[in-house]
């Protein structure tokens, strides 16, 4: 009786890993790779994404010759000449810092940034906010990186600490280094709202 027994565990210990090695070799045998559907692979995306040189949110920063800290950032930038000198953007978002501590801020929809001349020309619907209360809406403007110099390129509309006003033209210019100057000229218009008015 114990060699019967004995005599079967030692059959069952050769049949039983080759039995395993049987079935896994089986699973290897049917397995099959996952179907890819070709007509699904976005390969018109990968060649336009080889061929479009695109760079997502870049963000350029420099100092202005009076001191005054310029940024400016974006959704997406690309070159759009050969030479890469000529760059487009879209959304924008920019921001200059006086050495006295007045800040304007920048948005537009989009616009191109020269590095050789270092101006940045922003259009659909450019605003201009200023630390001391005015907002300024545009169709586009051109701004100096050099500089810090900014100017609308069409009619404006503004809302200022006094009032509302129109103009053909505005001109922000820094004046010593620490604060900024607004010229508005071209047919302005102005409806004045002194503080205590517009706060009642």
């Amino acid at each position: 009786m114990a060699d019967g027994y004995s005599t079967y565990v030692n059959w069952a210990k050769t049949i039983l890993p080759l039995a395993a090695l049987g079935l896994l070799s089986t699973l290897f045998l049917f397995a099959r790779a996952p179907s890819i559907d070709e007509a699904q692979l976005p390969y018109r995306d990968i060649e336009e994404l080889a061929r479009e040189q695109q760079i997502n949110a870049p963000a350029f920063s420099g100092v202005t010759d009076d001191g005054a800290i310029v940024s400016v950032a974006a959704d997406r930038a690309r070159p759009v000449d050969d030479a890469g000198q000529v760059i487009e953007i879209t959304v924008i978002r920019g921001t200059i810092r006086n050495p006295g501590g007045a800040q304007i801020e920048i948005r537009a929809g989009s616009g191109r940034l020269d590095s050789g001349t270092n101006i940045a020309e922003l259009s659909d619907l450019a605003r201009i906010d200023t630390s001391d209360g005015y907002q300024v809406e545009t169709t586009g403007l051109t701004a100096s990186l050099d500089t810090g110099r900014l100017e609308t390129t069409g009619p404006l509309e503004a809302h200022a600490p006094f009032g509302e006003l129109t103009a053909g033209r505005l001109v922000v210019e820094s004046t010593d280094g620490t604060a900024s100057r607004m010229i508005f000229n071209e047919g302005v218009r102005l409806v004045y709202r002194p503080q205590s008015t517009r706060e009642d």
